[in-house]
């Protein structure tokens, strides 16, 4: 272990000069140097106002601020404080205040000029954050009215050059870390062997070489978390050391456990709060499961959450640097080298990966034009902001109404803003279950699977505190909306429980889906399929919040409803009478076989209802339409569509290319909708459907005329020499194939052709059991070249058959 200085200590004059000369920096510095903790005391003396320091994350703005707090002896909340989602500990007159990007968003949109703030460090900028790159954005925009505005841009890896393009007049300090040797090796998990177990397997073979410090296990998420835990306790047990978890979820006091220096040595189960930002002591040995959860959209609820990814081999270089940062170290990584080399090198920005119309209307809600690090992509920004603007958050121009920057008061995605916004106006009680319904939603990827899926029901069990251990996150968000209700919650009237559907089907009319038959399948209104978990009393109409599908690897896909609102059809009807109407319509009936004859309510182009009608002629009619459009797309092939009519229709195809005047059809799938939409007139059951015979049906098509030059110039037989018919067959591209039995080919000689030379034709010479025995395109070069070795096969085949 060693006591030498931070690295970043010998640079403060330089940083400070460079700082007041151009007043924005960009400091580059690896994990270790002590950027974090030492760049905001170097900037306490230097300004007047408050200083805050941004954090992707709630842990190490509280760990980073407790930190400080320790190494100036003031105690925390007072000059050193933090101010975070759920917690704060900070005073009007705190002169260093950590914040995360996400509270500094909302610290913008009530004072957007930053009054009393005269430095602002950005620091772990790297992770690119939605939230890092407005704040970078509007700070940038500000120092044009308030130049005096100090600046830091920091992180442990950044793209210079990027960076350097976007704030051309930024000064630039790079500060070399020191980081111990680290011994890096592999133990891929084996087959049916999860991260936990991996770790423990890990846990071992470390401790057969000697422990000399403490242990690092990198986890994805809190379920990984809790299954390590368990996997490593009695592990931990026997080596005496100590094991405790360490995320963003945990109180202040519990996290001080795990970073506390005068413990002893420990294991600690952390997910990426550890990767960064924060020095855990002690750690000389690092176990990395190489996953993590990133943010990406989530498709199934329509919002941005957290997926299970593989991490990158920057994340790695990080994760593997936690090792050697007092000593040299140990990392055991948990994949192959071949996996390595698949790894991305870093992850996108989220402003490339993520659903935008949170940052939009955040970003629209700040005074003035502001230019982004990374633009987003046109079309996203344009999905964005037509959400808003289906929501009243925005007009047709894209500027936020009153309406959109009412949404940004919630620490929520916009639908879920605008579902709150409006409870406000139901009274106490809806607006209370409002903010249990959306805790649960934001926070359902950590319900267990199979768990009920009624959205009432669980925030009645959220509400009551019954219905099992509710996750932590969970709990807070629910409590945290509900003190957002400190302003008027009082309905002008009496609140009928449609008033409470509409505000739903409103902000996710989108997800509208209705139920087919009397099993819990759904079809939604993009005209997937789904079914709903196993449910009691299925409703007939329901908002699909959560769908999932699963399967792949050999298993089919599986689309399961995990999260819904019920309603009912009535309901749809009571709040739309507008946009809901009976249609008559026709269908295919699967389980009955035939085509029904029905009218639909219809909302928005969803069927909710259905009723069956008796049909009439018209009916009739559309019933044959219908089938004729199954078999004319392909859809289906009909039995019908035997040798006999494929070579009519080759025959057809072959006449309309040759004769191109004549008027020929070209038999494309409108011409087989005629076709079928005549031959399955007065027809409906699929019964009566597949006896119908096509080849007359194509004749008529055809008509007279063209059918008699067809048979004349491309003919489906010809008489042969010996009384016997040969039957044609035609080919596309063009040619044909005469087919016979030998014998009946004897006395024909030469070749042959169709359609004034323009066809060659092929002789087909069959066996007496009809097989080929040989092809030609000449008969009196056969029976001169071919015909004595034929004869000779065949005589010994057949020795009782007359050979010519």
């Amino acid at each position: 272990m060693t006591n030498a200085p931070l690295p970043i200590l010998p640079f403060r004059d330089r940083l400070l000069a460079e700082l007041k000369r151009a007043g924005i920096l960009i400091l580059s510095a690896p994990t270790g140097s002590g950027k974090s903790t030492q760049v905001p005391q170097f900037l306490r003396g230097e300004v007047d106002g408050r200083i805050l320091v941004l954090e992707p994350r709630r842990l190490s703005a509280r760990s980073l601020a407790a930190r400080i707090a320790a190494e100036t002896a003031t105690p925390l909340g007072v000059e050193i404080g933090y101010q975070v989602r759920f917690d704060s500990a900070c005073r009007p007159t705190t002169k260093v205040v950590f914040q995360t990007y996400g509270l500094f968003i909302q610290t913008l949109r009530d004072a957007p000029q930053l009054p009393g703030i005269d430095a602002v460090i950005l620091d772990e900028f790297h992770e690119r954050t939605l939230e890092s790159d407005l704040s970078l954005a509007w700070l940038k925009a500000l120092r044009r009215s308030r130049p005096g505005l100090k600046i830091v841009v920091m992180s442990a890896t950044l793209d210079h050059d990027e960076l350097a393009s976007y704030l051309p007049e930024a000064a630039r300090l790079d500060v070399p870390g020191r980081l111990f040797t680290v011994d890096v090796r592999h133990a891929p998990l084996v087959p049916r062997e999860d991260p936990a177990q991996g770790a423990t397997r890990a846990l071992r073979d470390l401790a057969r070489e000697g422990l000399d410090g403490s242990v690092l296990v990198f986890m994805p998420g809190l379920r990984e978390i809790r299954r390590a835990l368990a996997a490593l306790g009695p592990d931990c047990r026997a080596l005496g050391l100590d094991l405790m978890p360490l995320h963003g979820s945990m109180d202040l006091a519990e996290q001080q456990k795990a970073l506390d220096p005068a413990g002893g040595r420990r294991v600690i189960i952390a997910t990426n709060v550890a990767e960064t930002g924060l020095t855990i002591p002690g750690v000389t040995m690092v176990i990395d499961s190489g996953l993590h959860r990133v943010a990406a959209y989530d498709p199934a609820r329509g919002i941005n959450t957290l997926y299970l990814s593989r991490i990158s081999r920057a994340n790695a270089e990080q994760r593997t640097g936690r090792a050697g940062r007092t000593a040299a170290g140990r990392c055991v990584r948990l994949w192959s080298r071949v996996d390595e080399t698949g790894m991305a090198a870093s992850l996108k920005p989220e402003i490339e990966r993520l659903e935008l119309s949170a940052l939009y209307l955040q970003a629209a809600s700040l005074p003035g034009e502001i230019s982004w690090l990374t633009p987003p992509r046109a079309a996203t920004w344009t999905q964005a902001r037509q959400t808003l603007t289906a929501l009243g958050a925005s007009d047709e121009l894209g500027h936020v109404t009153a309406a959109g920057r009412a949404l940004t008061r919630y620490p929520t995605p916009p639908r879920l803003a605008a579902v709150l916004e409006a409870a406000v106006g139901l009274g106490p009680s809806y607006y209370q279950r409002a903010c249990a319904m959306a805790a649960v939603f934001e926070t359902s990827s950590e319900l267990a699977p199979g768990a009920q899926a009624d959205l009432n029901g669980l925030a009645d069990d959220l509400i009551g505190g019954s219905g099992g251990d509710w996750p932590w996150e969970t709990k807070e968000t629910f409590r945290q909306l509900t003190r957002l209700s400190t302003r008027k919650t009082s309905s002008t009237g009496h609140t009928e429980p449609d008033d409470f559907a509409r505000i739903w089907l409103d902000a996710f009319a989108d997800r509208l889906a209705a139920r087919e038959g009397e099993g819990l399948f759904y079809r939604l209104r993009d005209g997937r399929g789904a079914n709903l978990a196993a449910t009691k009393n299925p409703p007939m109409t329901l908002l699909a919040l959560d769908v999932r599908e699963r399967g792949g690897g050999g298993l089919a896909k599986q689309v399961t409803i995990n999260l819904f609102f019920p309603l009912e059809t009535e309901q749809v009807r009571r709040l739309y009478p507008n946009e809901c109407s009976w249609t008559p319509s026709s269908g295919f009936d699967e389980r009955k076989q035939r085509v029904v004859t029905d009218e639909r309510l219809i909302f928005r182009g969803l069927t909710l209802a259905r009723r069956e009608v008796k049909a009439n002629k018209e009916d009739r009619r559309a019933a044959a339409e219908l089938w004729a459009e199954k078999y004319a797309s392909g859809e289906s092939t009909h039995p019908g569509f035997d040798d006999k009519v494929e070579q009519f229709v080759v025959r057809l195809r072959l006449a309309k290319i040759l004769y191109p005047d004549l008027g020929y059809p070209a038999m494309n799938a409108d011409d087989w909708r005629l076709v079928y939409g005549e031959a399955f007139s007065g027809r409906n059951s699929l019964k009566e459907i597949e006896r119908v015979e096509l080849l007359p049906q194509l004749e008529i098509y055809l008509g007279p005329a063209l059918k008699a030059h067809l048979d004349r110039v491309l003919p489906t037989s010809r008489r042969l020499p010996s009384g016997k018919t040969g039957r044609f067959r035609y080919f596309d591209p063009p040619r044909a194939e005469l087919a016979a039995r030998l014998g009946d080919f004897v006395k024909m000689t030469g070749t042959l052709s169709l359609c004034e030379g323009r066809i060659p034709v092929t002789f087909d010479i069959l066996a007496p059991n009809y097989r080929t025995v040989q092809k030609t395109n000449d008969l009196g070069s056969f029976w001169t070249n071919t015909y004595p070795t034929v004869k000779k096969e065949l005589s010994r085949r057949y020795p009782k058959h007359p050979w010519p």
